[in-house]
């Protein structure tokens, strides 16, 4: 698939998610395209004994994640140890290799269906460390360069869109999801017309979700506005 469609094609799904689930099942559609049929997300911020309450999402469903994880916690999983270590996209097999692990005791780490599948882990840090791990894989996936950096990119505005939207949901914040979007693509210094094409509505009505933000926090300017959002208020 070509790289430009397809970070346009993870945007434009994105954009129209409004649960975790829908931002986990856009990613996974683009990654689909790379011949990765199988993967998780992990919000690392909840993962301490046991993978239930941070699993995000999974392809396959959280019964075959969940029947190993009590066998095997994923909080040690190699590759989750890996992940903290480095915040370069790294191949699964790679981690088997350099541990020198036996096939038996490195397919006792996954599901089922992972035997003869290799993957790509991206690992996404922020400021305090591991926030989340998506690992992804397939019987045959493109793990090129190439792939490696378009699905680091989707995977990075995947987690963007999941903090968007705990934003939104949270009670301090009196903006909108709608509001806090238009000041966000203000901030990356998008004008009226390239915020009203990204959203999929008119200049005029960006002026008026703006507008609305600014008169919430307080603040008589657009520069202000920004500021004041990304202070967390």
């Amino acid at each position: 698939m070509n790289a430009l469609d397809a970070l346009r094609d993870v945007h434009l799904r994105l954009t129209d998610a409004g649960r975790a689930d829908e931002v986990g099942s856009a990613f996974f559609t683009v990654a689909g395209r790379f011949g990765f049929t199988v993967g998780i997300i992990v919000d690392m911020r909840k993962l301490f004994d046991h993978v239930g309450p941070a699993l995000i999402f999974s392809v396959r469903g959280r019964g075959p994640i969940e029947a190993v994880d009590a066998e095997r916690p994923f909080a040690n999983h190699p590759l989750f140890v890996r992940a903290r270590a480095t915040e370069e996209p790294f191949v699964m097999s790679r981690v088997r290799d350099e541990l020198a692990m036996s096939e038996a005791d490195w397919l006792s780490w996954f599901p089922p269906y992972f035997r003869d599948y290799d993957g790509l882990v991206v690992p996404i840090h922020d400021a305090r460390g591991l926030a989340w791990y998506v690992g992804i894989a397939g019987p045959a996936p493109d793990l090129s360069p190439l792939a490696r950096a378009v699905l680091s990119a989707a995977a990075y505005a995947a987690y963007a869109r999941f903090g968007e939207l705990l934003d939104a949901k949270r009670p301090n914040s009196p903006l909108t999801q709608r509001e806090s979007e238009c000041l966000k693509l203000v901030a990356q210094g998008k004008t009226d017309g390239e915020i009203g094409q990204i959203l999929d509505i008119s200049p005029r009505t960006v002026r008026f979700h703006v507008g609305n933000a600014k008169s919430k926090l307080g603040v008589a300017t657009r520069i202000q506005a920004v500021a004041k959002r990304a202070s967390g208020f």
